[in-house]
Formats: structure tokens, sequence, C-alpha cells
């Protein structure tokens, strides 16, 4: 089995992954993370490390006569507008938020919003793009001089393989919500398989009076029974329209995240890859999870994680102590810690400004949540303040 990943090199984590799973399967793997019109192959299959990169692998599965992903599919899956009107389209209107496009202040709707590129992902605070506003007056009020001209005609971004996007304008869903994220696994059948559900906790940040930004940070694995009813009959239904209607094979769906408030449920955010975890949960059971469930035979959960950022003392570094042995459970993203290093305090799990996440496992989920507070308590410990 002749296997292409098509990623970025900014996603080299899921690249290694993915690579030592099929590789440990005794299949050939081949990595491409630029240049991606210059591809020779053929190959047996496809996989795409970031949504953007779907139309790349629908275009070469038809020249290759593979068959996991059409281009119509391809299209729904990488724009959040197109996917929010095919989930409409099978019976799941209800689940999504409202959302536009506009093209004047007259599309805008009020209430507190949010703004989204409808090709692409991200965390980092720019000011505008994935920024949540109190109102439309907000919104404007940052939005770029030339905002309805550019929604009109679209924009191009090089860091999402330059698929033509514009920017979607959703309702922000309440920060009371519950968070629920199921992963599943769809294989070469079509046939589709629930993996595992996480909890999301969130937190806002404010920046001034017009803006807030709310992430995850504290995501922890949870027992499919502690999910409340009302949210969970919709994980079945919708991953099997994405496997019938869109006809897709050979694809790890993680989420969409199902928002849970005062009765109402709605979703976002359905990632079409492996996410952060699938990851996770490959690395607690020693690099065999990932390669099980491609080849069918998915191994038994054992371990349940906790994945949250350490909270560490805000403050400047005068020294810290050999930590090394904690190294294993902090995230290769976080930040490197050392005397002379300005802790800040972190708003999320992916905050690029200051990032120091924990990985903890444990048999059972308090088990997991007991680990971590004691490493997290071990390495602040460590540090010592000016």
């Amino acid at each position: 089995m002749k296997n292409l990943i098509l990623a970025y090199e900014r996603g080299r984590h899921r690249i290694d992954v993915m690579k030592n799973a099929l590789e440990s399967l005794g299949q050939s793997v081949i990595v491409v993370t630029d240049n991606f019109d210059d591809i020779e192959g053929p190959f047996d299959r496809i996989w795409s490390i970031s949504e953007s990169l779907l139309p790349i692998q629908a275009q070469l599965e038809l020249k290759w006569g593979i068959n996991n992903l059409s281009v119509s599919a391809a299209e729904t899956l990488t724009d959040k507008k197109k996917f929010d009107e095919f989930c409409t389209t099978i019976g799941l209107g209800e689940l999504v938020p409202k959302s536009v496009i506009p093209t004047k202040e007259e599309d805008l709707f009020d209430g507190n919003i949010i703004v989204k590129p409808t090709v692409g992902s991200g965390t980092k605070f720019n000011g505008f793009a994935y920024t949540s506003f109190f109102n439309k007056r907000d919104m404007l009020d940052n939005a770029p001089n030339d905002f309805f001209d550019i929604n009109t005609t679209g924009f191009k971004d090089p860091a999402f393989n330059n698929v033509l996007g514009y920017y979607m304008v959703q309702e922000a869903l309440p920060e009371h919500a519950e968070v629920y994220a199921p992963y599943y696994w769809i294989n070469g059948d079509g046939e589709f398989k629930h993996l595992f559900t996480v909890k999301l906790f969130t937190r806002r940040t404010n920046y001034g009076n017009t803006k807030f930004m709310v992430h995850p940070h504290w995501i922890e694995t949870i027992p499919f029974d502690e999910i409340p009813t009302e949210v969970s009959q919709y994980f079945d239904t919708f991953v099997e329209h994405i496997a019938d209607v869109l006809d897709v094979k050979n694809m790890f769906l993680s989420g969409p995240d199902y928002y849970f408030y005062d009765g109402i449920v709605k979703m976002i955010d359905c990632n079409p890859r492996i996410g952060q975890g699938v990851q996770i949960m490959d690395k607690i059971h020693d690099g065999k999870y990932l390669s099980s469930v491609i080849n069918g035979n998915p191994i038994e959960i054992k371990k349940n994680f906790v994945w949250g950022f350490t909270e560490l003392k805000p403050g400047k570094i005068k020294s810290i102590a050999d930590y090394s042995h904690l190294k294993k459970y902090i995230t290769e993203t976080s930040h490197e810690l050392f005397a002379g290093k300005e802790i800040l305090e972190q708003a999320n799990v992916s905050d690029s400004i200051f990032q120091h996440n924990l990985i903890v496992s444990g048999k059972e989920k308090p088990d997991a949540r007991e680990a971590y507070r004691a490493i997290r308590k071990e390495l602040q410990d460590c540090i010592e303040y000016d």
C-alpha cells in the first residue's frame, strides 16, 4: 500500500503520528508539504492533514482512480458555509448557527457574533478573523475599511492553499454551553465507527471593550453515558450522512463541536482529518492506537486523558530546577521554560503568545485529573521567580 500524506510543515506533529502509524503496518509513505502541483504518482491512498488540502486530494484521486473523496465532497468539507448548507439539506438545519457572508451592512444581525474565514482554521488573535464581537457595530469598527468589497469578490490565503474564501459572520454561541466533540473513523467500505468523545471547557478572554475570544483551556475524554442524550442522538446520524451522502471513505472526523445550552443543541467546526484527540490517544497507548483503527481492529481504550494548560504563576523565572522527568507530560508545542523566561497568563491551550500545556492520562477520568494536579504542582514547585 502506497500512501501520500498532504500537509503543511506547520502540522509536523500530525504528519509524524500518521506516518508512523502507516509505516508500522508495513505500508510506504511519502509526505508532501509544498509544490503540490508537482506531485508524481500514482498512490493507493491519500491523507490530507489539513482540510484546505482536500481539493488537491480530490483532484489527485480523480487522476489516479481512487474513490475515497469526490471533488464536490472536498468543496463541502473545505468551506464552512457550504458545510452549513449541506447540514441543512440533510435535515440537520436546526443544529446550524445563524450565519451570513455579508456584502453590505444590512446583511448583519444583532447579538454576539464571531468572524470566521470560510476556509482555514486558527486561534491566533489578529483583531478580526476568528474573533468574537459584542455586536455588529463593534465588528464593523474593527473590520478592514474595504471589508464589504473583500467579501463581494472573496480572497485567497496562501497559508490555506489559496482556496477562495469569504468572511462568514456567525452567531457566537453562549459561553455557558457544554461542549462535546466526538471522534470518528470512516473505513474503506464507508462504514463508520465512533472512537471516543471529549468534553471541552472554555474560557473567555476580553480584548478591550469590543471584542473577545472563547477557547478551550481544559479538554478531557468522557464516558459515552455522561453525554446528554439530547446531544449524543445526533452523533451517528451526522456521520452516517457524511459517509452516505458525500460518499467519503478512509477519513477521520474530529468533531463537530456540539454546544448544549438551555435545551438547545448547535454544532460547529467539523474537521475531516486526524485531530489532537487521536494524536493523544495514540501517544498514551504506546503508538498503537491509530494504526489499529486504520487496520480495522481498534484496540480497547484503556486510558483516559486530560489536556489542559499548566496555569503556571505569571512572572519572570529566576531559576528552575531540573524537570526533565516531567517533560514527557508537556506538549510538543509548549514554550520552553528557563531562567529569564517570562511566564504570561495563558488564555487557551492554543495560545500563541504563551503556551504551556500538559497531557496526562489515567485509567479513569478521576485518575487523570488527580495525576494532572500532582504533575502541575510538581512543575510549579520547580520554579523560583524574581
